[in-house]
């Protein structure tokens, strides 16, 4: 008896999760692959049996799996932004205090900058905003890969990865199997043993 109610109970949470996992959306997956001629960048749109369909600059190509030497996979690089170091903001109504008397006066006893220490701490702070973002720029530009697969035109390695591959598809995002896939966690319910 427990037994079904933690086997239905999985099932249930199965199916939330998949119906989540369906409203959220369709993530496209950047595919580099190396065949034997040269390199092909583009959106990964269509894992087959005999071969790979890429969108590529707006139009699909398809990749027979005997050209296929590599596969690597990443995601979309998102904007960079520019980060802020150094604020510098004299004026600020964090740097002021409200003593007893409802005066409204500067924390700890300091004094009001002048105009020339006003455009100094502004000076600064620019600079080392823009230091600071000339340094992370490079760093925001890798893009490292989150799967690598080598094919080297084998069509059994080939098999062996395309279920992976299926997931960073867009096609398989679009048209996912639900009942495989409930197939699947039933088989991994089906061997827990309470």
């Amino acid at each position: 008896m427990k037994f079904k109610i933690i086997a239905t109970f999985l099932m249930l949470v199965a199916c939330l999760f998949v119906s989540e996992s369906k409203s959220q959306g369709i993530k496209p997956y950047i595919a580099i692959v190396k065949t034997k001629a040269d390199v092909v960048k583009g959106v990964l749109y269509k894992v087959d049996s005999a071969s790979v369909v890429m969108i590529v600059e707006g139009s699909p190509v398809t990749l027979p799996v005997d050209e296929i030497k590599t596969i690597k996979i990443r995601t979309p690089k998102k904007e960079a932004s520019i980060i802020q170091f150094l604020k510098y903001d004299p004026w600020n109504a964090d740097n002021y205090e409200k003593r007893a008397d409802g005066a409204i006066v500067r924390k700890w006893g300091e004094k009001d900058p002048t105009p020339g220490e006003e455009v100094g701490g502004h000076v600064v702070a620019t600079v080392v905003n823009i230091t600071g973002n000339i340094i992370a720029a490079p760093i925001q530009a890798i893009n490292p890969s989150i799967a690598n697969y080598k094919i080297n035109g084998d069509a059994a390695k080939y098999a062996q990865h395309k279920t992976d591959l299926d997931y960073f598809s867009v096609y398989y995002q679009q048209n996912t199997n639900l009942t495989t896939e409930l197939q699947k966690i039933k088989a991994i319910s089906a061997s827990f043993k309470p």
